[in-house]
């Protein structure tokens, strides 16, 4: 299974294509229209669709391949935006908490605030389906000092208990905070790079991760100020070596 997280900064039916070279099976992407604006624009690469938000020019969408039918769980609470649990069938089920965190209008809830709180929510989902959580966080540890119910470290350690690990931060062994490469950068700047998009798996299923890369900033950066991220799985029951090569992820070489 091939998973992409990305935020595209609007008019995805613009730039759906773009992704097809990752040959994606499922799709977390943020800034999307809404499904009516797109027209159908993502059905040669994707089959199935569903799409969360209040403007319909700027929401989340979801996209899976002809044999990973979507539904929306039914433990779904829209008070927390954008965090949304799917059910993904197909021949390994499990649930998606696709991501992109919003501000709020009691400030301390904005972003990582609404993950943290919408993960406390969906406590009984963590504790008894196997989950993946994908998308863009708006968040780092570097900002753990920003008054939030919740900051980064803490969501992190809440799904670390969870069994759940960020696939970047395992496959290149860093640590949170400390990334190497961004996957956004503020006002289109080289300079202003960080890493606030991630996917987090099953810690069971690392074995089965194949490749992890980032786009670069060079060929990305017409397209959105995020670039996106790839999480190449190999399908259950077989247990590959892991490849570490960065060689189309070094867009934060200076």
């Amino acid at each position: 299974m091939n998973l992409v997280a990305w935020n595209c900064r609007q008019a995805f039916r613009k730039k759906v294509e773009r992704l097809q070279p990752f040959a994606p099976q499922l799709a977390v992407i943020s800034e999307c229209e809404s499904l009516e604006k797109l027209r159908g624009s993502q059905e040669p690469l994707f089959s199935h669709a569903l799409w969360f938000g209040d403007n319909l020019n700027k929401g989340l969408g979801v996209f899976s391949s002809g044999d990973i039918p979507l539904t929306v769980h039914p433990a779904y609470d829209d008070r927390y935006r954008w965090v949304v649990p799917i059910r993904v069938a197909g021949p390994e089920p499990f649930t998606l908490l696709a991501v992109w965190t919003k501000d709020h209008r009691e400030r301390r809830q904005s972003y990582v605030g609404q993950l943290f709180l919408a993960l406390q929510q969906y406590q009984e989902l963590l504790e008894k389906e196997t989950c993946l959580i994908a998308g863009d966080f708006n968040s780092n540890a570097i900002w753990d000092s920003h008054p939030r119910v919740g900051n980064h470290t803490a969501v992190v350690e809440m799904l670390r208990g969870y069994g759940l690990e960020s696939a970047y931060h395992r496959f290149f062994q860093e640590r949170q905070g400390e990334e190497s490469v961004p996957t956004y950068y503020f006002h289109h700047s080289k300079e202003k790079g960080y890493h606030i998009d991630y996917a987090f798996l099953p810690e069971r299923w690392m074995a089965r991760v194949e490749a992890v890369t980032v786009g670069t900033y060079e060929e990305w950066r017409a397209w959105s100020d995020h670039v996106p991220v790839v999480v190449r799985l190999k399908e259950g029951g077989k247990q590959p070596a892991l490849r570490r090569s960065r060689n189309s992820c070094r867009q934060s070489e200076k």
